[in-house]
């Protein structure tokens, strides 16, 4: 592999480098999202898959050969087949999932190997954000900023109202009104309550999961957080472009402790910058959050389906081979696929998960 010299924006800063995380198994949007072909591989807010989406966001700010995606092993070939433009070693498998910050800190020691100099973008493979060319504008200011400072910078979103499925970014109200504002803290999922409470506020902001780093900020803040996993990951990342990666990366996965990046290193950082984003974004975390998305069906209906709604309000469906036919019935997700059919109600959407967890329990490989 050849190593690419840092490369220079305009104003002087390194160009920078993203790290597209795609290895999640998108539980909460089964019986479409399967082990197989997860939610990121899944066309759910346009006819490209969410992966394919990310990628052309930002291949036209970085190239496709500064673009890494890191993924799980029994998605390596699908993965690939997507992004049909990126040079093979950019597509990185963990042979094992040990949550987000192994994959941070994979992704982050590989970027060095191509760019030692250049500020890195972690993004989730599973978002929406329709507004192209205003992202790369915001991304290219984080690039610019984390170039130079001690710094991660991350994508705040703009709170409009309540959400309890959201983390949440504190930010310092000295900087209201700024482009950047210094972040105090990270919040976790609130009640109701006190959601409604970070609105009227005015100084939280939902978090996106969007981090740009400076790359010695993040060398430094991995080895003093998540120490294990800096020593262990070490020997795989040097090894990155020669015969003896998969190797290293097996043993490196092997020890490594599953840590999570928000709570094993962001939320122990002295302080942060965030951007607050001007584009409009939605994490697609569950059904109902596709269906605000989604097009609209017959008497407030929404999804995407041949539909027959009598006396039918406010669901969500997703079938593509048959009629379904709604009567008397409000407020449900019902998602039809040719070997299971789900349906629940919208508030019951972040339960999904469990129906997983009992069909692991029962042995039913088939269907996860």
């Amino acid at each position: 592999m050849t190593m690419e010299r840092g490369k220079e924006t305009t104003n002087g800063s390194s160009q920078g480098i993203c790290v597209i995380m795609a290895g999640g198994r998108g539980t909460r949007f089964w019986p479409l999202s399967r082990r197989n072909r997860p939610k990121q591989l899944q066309a759910l807010s346009s006819e490209k898959s969410l992966l394919r989406e990310t990628y052309e966001r930002v291949a036209p700010l970085v190239g496709p050969a500064r673009v890494l995606v890191v993924t799980s092993g029994e998605l390596a070939e699908a993965t690939a087949r997507e992004l049909p433009e990126l040079p093979a070693e950019n597509v990185i498998t963990e042979p094992v999932g040990r949550n987000t910050a192994p994959c941070a800190v994979l992704g982050m020691g590989v970027a060095g190997r191509i760019d030692p100099l250049a500020p890195v973008a972690l993004l989730p493979a599973d978002h929406h954000i329709p507004d192209g060319r205003l992202f790369r504008d915001q991304l290219q200011k984080a690039f610019s900023y984390a170039a130079e400072q001690p710094t991660v910078v991350t994508i705040g979103i703009p709170a409009v109202r309540p959400e309890t499925g959201y983390g949440y970014l504190k930010v310092s109200p000295d900087d209201a009104g700024k482009d950047l504002r210094a972040g105090i803290s990270f919040v976790e999922k609130p009640d109701f309550a006190t959601a409604e409470s970070y609105v009227r506020d005015g100084n939280f902001f939902w978090n996106s999961g969007i981090f740009i780093w400076n790359p010695a900020w993040f060398a430094e803040s991995a080895a003093r957080h998540v120490p294990a996993v800096t020593r262990l990951m070490a020997p795989a990342i040097q090894s990155f472009g020669t015969a003896s990666f998969p190797d290293e990366l097996n043993s490196a996965y092997a020890d490594c402790p599953a840590d999570s990046i928000d709570f094993a290193v962001m939320e122990k950082l002295p302080g942060y910058s965030m951007l607050a984003a001007a584009f409009r974004w939605s994490d697609i975390g569950s059904w109902d959050a596709w269906g605000d998305l989604a097009s609209s069906l017959a008497d407030g209906n929404r999804g995407q389906a041949r539909l027959l709604a009598l006396d039918s309000r406010d669901n969500i469906v997703r079938s593509t081979d048959r009629l379904v036919a709604l009567l008397g019935v409000d407020n449900l997700i019902v998602v039809d696929t040719p070997d299971a059919l789900l349906v629940c109600r919208k508030d019951d959407a972040q339960r999904i998960k469990e129906i997983i967890s009992r069909l692991e329990s029962e042995g039913h490989e088939e269907l996860l």
